[in-house]
């Protein structure tokens, strides 16, 4: 993925514009919307990441991709039955290695959304994180219009369940959606449970 290492280059991916803020849920406090404020779902492929079927790489879980920096391995994805938030499993990242990013991702068509919003929640979970986060972005032509990565609140630390939100708008010329999570520096990172929405500018 050239365009991540551009914006790690450029400082993006340490400092870049949110501009949606984070909504972090308490495990213990999640409550529904009111019925007439919930935005319509987007189905993505294994959002909980309960299938075994290999991914497009046999070390992917079905339906994401995973990618780091460059170099050599730094982190390792797997597919972990140990605590999940729900059903069997969770994703997990683990770092290995000295690259400065790794990061799980899928793409949905953003062309029936041009000029709504998007909006991605996740559970997340963490230990000894130096920086993890939800990632959404929207491209075009393979080249990403805005993005999102928690950059305002990254989650550091070790940390139970949580499930956060953070949004991005979709321009009118985006062709993709692009919605994951990432681990920069050291540490470990859950994902789990993960919904994207659409709703109104």
């Amino acid at each position: 993925m050239r365009w991540w290492a551009a914006l790690l280059a450029a400082g993006a991916l340490a400092a870049c514009a949110t501009p949606h803020a984070p909504v972090v849920t308490p495990p213990a406090s999640v409550a529904p919307a009111p019925a007439a404020a919930v935005p319509s779902g987007v189905s993505l492929t294994n959002p909980g990441f309960e299938s075994t079927v290999p991914g497009r790489r046999n070390n992917d879980p079905e339906g994401w991709y995973s990618h780091q920096h460059a170099g050599e391995v730094s982190y390792k994805f797997a597919l972990d039955t140990m605590g999940p938030h729900g059903g069997a499993r969770s994703l997990r990242i683990d770092n290995v290695g000295r690259e400065p990013y790794g990061a799980i991702a899928q793409s949905v068509n953003a062309t029936p959304f041009r000029g709504k919003t998007a909006r991605l929640s996740g559970w997340l979970r963490t230990r000894d994180s130096a920086n993890a986060a939800l990632t959404l972005v929207v491209l075009a032509n393979g080249v990403p219009l805005a993005n999102n990565f928690m950059a305002d609140a990254p989650v550091k630390g070790t940390t139970a369940w949580t499930r956060y939100t953070i949004a991005l708008p979709v321009a009118p010329n985006a062709e993709f959606i692009e919605v994951g999570a990432m681990m920069q520096g050291k540490g470990t990172l859950w994902l789990d449970d993960v919904e994207l929405e659409i709703g109104g500018k």
